[in-house]
């Protein structure tokens, strides 16, 4: 017997269905411009994990981010037009 969860609208479209994948917010900061750093997410070991960053202030640069095993890395970027970004980091799992 099969379990999951399927949404549909009122004319019985469905909008969600559990073998699609659906992702969920494992870790989000909100980090300074001009930071870089790390966190170890020992629990995102042999998932599938994505890394964002979201700049919080206009034209300025978010940071680049990057997953190696469990270890999650952010770290701040600029060039000579555009300075850092105050940004929001974030880890996403589709498991």
């Amino acid at each position: 017997m099969a379990y999951g969860l399927r949404v549909r609208k009122a004319d019985g479209t469905v909008i969600l269905n559990t073998p699609d994948m659906v992702g969920r917010i494992r870790y989000s900061a909100v980090v300074a411009s001009g930071a870089s750093g790390s966190t170890t997410l020992s629990d995102i070991a042999g998932k599938t994990a994505y890394a964002m960053s979201i700049p919080l202030e206009g034209a300025k640069i978010a940071h680049s981010v990057s997953i190696a095993g469990t270890t999650f890395s952010w770290t701040a970027q600029s060039n000579a037009r555009m300075a850092s970004s105050i940004s929001l980091v974030l880890v996403i799992l589709t498991d």
